[in-house]
């Protein structure tokens, strides 16, 4: 879309997607330990409306839990990177953030927890286990559960040429890691 409707901003980042889409090398759940049978479901989100926290636009792709049970679906980092941030948001509940060979920051949200002590600048490997799918978030009350369906919440985001940070969409990048090896893992 952005491509389309904002041709400048997406040639200014062009490069950075390109590259991004070079670090991609595990999908981000994996099988649960007890039900290999179950799955996830993901689609196209990003943008669409949401309101807590204010009018906003979705920046990212939710994959919906099969089983709606917190901390049993493994998370596992998409890239090799560095832990760049770590702990609660009122938006997205306990989250970690990775940040890519390329520069991409890689945005786990809504974790039940955390695989073990993350520090901010260690090194991870694509395949790494972060944490596990939960539903926590939409709170200023660190540790709030419950406000929605168990899910992990994927954003990606690069720096433009003034140092922002611009939300790209993650569907397209899981799709290919479905295709390629997601489908083996769940």
């Amino acid at each position: 879309m952005a491509k389309k409707y904002r041709l400048s901003e997406f040639s200014s980042i062009q490069k950075q997607v390109a590259a991004l889409w070079q670090d991609l090398k595990s999908f981000p759940v994996g099988k649960i330990q007890n039900a290999p049978e179950a799955s996830v479901s993901f689609e196209n989100s990003w943008m669409q409306s949401r309101t807590f926290g204010g009018d906003r636009g979705h920046e990212g792709t939710d994959l919906m839990a099969g089983i709606n049970e917190r901390g049993i679906y493994p998370i596992y980092s998409m890239t090799d990177g560095v832990v760049e941030n770590i702990g609660w948001l009122k938006l997205g509940g306990y989250r970690i953030g990775v940040r890519s060979p390329s520069g991409a920051y890689f945005y786990y949200a809504h974790l039940a927890e955390y695989a073990k002590d993350f520090t901010v600048g260690e090194q991870v490997s694509a395949g790494t286990l972060l944490g596990f799918m939960g539903d926590t978030g939409y709170s200023e009350t660190e540790g709030t559960t419950g406000n929605f369906a168990v899910h992990l919440h994927l954003g990606i985001y690069l720096k433009d040429e003034d140092g922002d940070e611009v939300s790209v969409n993650s569907y397209p990048m899981l799709l290919y890691l479905w295709g390629k090896q997601g489908k083996k893992l769940l």
